[in-house]
């Protein structure tokens, strides 16, 4: 069954780069609702890996500080010999971690790589390896194919678990040592325990009939491999938290009328405080928003540039640069209506889902990254 009643005993973490962050936010839901508490064996593909070794140390105060740490630069530097981006800024924050507490943990910790070779995924317990092996297993495990180079490891290359499903579903080395009990936090919206991501060609529940699972998974997509996987912008990170917090909440039939995280897109003043920001630091030039509109324009309403007299009745100035200016409906229950004017008072587009333009913004704040802030 997806949603179990019982405490489960193993946490499996499945890869993503950035939106690995979503595992933070589930992490301090189900530890707010006690669902953690019997935990005795994490599995981690890619960054879940990292983050089952920051669940091991058990410090969830130190894990989302570590995250919201984290900048662009640190993990997309330009790399050499057959890399496409450096490993410095992660080898940098892997060297932070007290990782001499994996050794004593209580938590069995496992994680999950693909051997080049025979094209297979391969497990490894951490807690009574070196603190080097740990460090090389879990840039092994994170080295995306064709953006990190591989790592060698006992004579083998190894690369990314999530390169077959069952590497990053993780369950082979926890099932091997007897849960029965398993808490999967995904970030992939289209995993089904009944099928779609598959393991031998059969659904978890027939694969496994005698372990019972707790999924958690993103409602809504975290992004594609450069909105998503590689976008370490803090505005993203800060968004997959919250809505892993929200996510975890709702998989385990809990509410999140109080959230630790910025709430997104619950009352007026809580879309704009991430919008607004944004916006003032991607385009202080109305030549950089008309440029921002001309190619992400096309995503929200369809719109025929029309002249309007200004908005000052039913509208909110809410950003403005060089008389080119964001507005927001101030009527009741229409106000996720947003439109751009000119310095002319012409609508040059609008957008009718505040989470289109969100998307949109970190879209291109991630691409300006990739692009040395171009």
């Amino acid at each position: 069954m997806e949603q179990n009643l019982q405490k489960p005993t193993a946490l499996l973490l499945g890869g993503g780069g950035a939106k690995g962050a979503f595992q933070i936010g589930a992490w301090e839901a189900l530890a707010e609702s006690g669902r953690l508490t019997d935990i005795r064996a994490a599995a981690g593909c890619s960054v879940g890996a990292l983050n089952a070794v920051l669940f091991a140390l058990g410090d969830l105060s130190y894990a989302k500080q570590l995250w919201q740490q984290i900048q662009p630069g640190d993990l997309l530097a330009r790399g050499t010999e057959g890399a496409f981006f450096s490993r410095d800024g992660l080898i940098r924050m892997i060297e932070r971690l007290p990782l001499e507490r994996i050794h004593s943990s209580g938590i069995r910790v496992h994680v999950s790589v693909h051997d080049t070779a025979t094209g297979t995924p391969v497990f490894f317990e951490l807690n009574g390896l070196s603190n080097d092996a740990i460090r090389t297993l879990l840039l092994a495990s994170s080295a995306i194919p064709h953006i990190y180079a591989p790592e060698r490891y006992l004579g083998r290359e190894l690369m990314d678990g999530s390169v077959t499903p069952e590497g990053d579903l993780c369950i082979q080395p926890v099932y091997a040592q007897g849960h029965r009990e398993l808490m999967m936090i995904s970030m992939k919206p289209q995993l089904s325990l009944y099928g779609g991501t598959s393991v031998g060609n059969d659904n978890l529940l027939e694969y496994y009939p005698d372990c019972n699972f707790t999924l958690v998974k993103p409602t809504r997509t975290l992004g594609n491999l450069l909105t998503g996987t590689l976008n370490f912008t803090q505005d993203k990170i800060r968004m997959n938290m919250e809505q892993g917090y929200a996510d975890a909440k709702a998989a385990i039939g809990e509410s999140t009328v109080s959230s630790p995280f910025s709430s997104p897109f619950r009352t007026k003043e809580a879309i704009n405080a991430q919008i607004v920001p944004l916006m003032q630091r991607l385009f202080p030039t109305s030549a950089l928003l008309s440029g921002f509109l001309s190619e992400y324009g096309s995503r929200f309403a369809p719109n025929i540039q029309v002249p309007t007299l200004g908005g000052s009745v039913f509208y909110d100035n809410i950003f403005e640069v060089e008389g080119w200016r964001l507005q927001q409906q101030r009527t009741i229950g229409m106000q996720a209506h947003y439109r751009f004017l000119d310095a002319n008072n012409v609508r040059v587009g609008w957008v009718l889902q505040p989470q289109l333009l969100l998307d949109a913004l970190t879209e291109y704040a991630a691409m300006r990254e990739l692009r040395g802030g171009q």
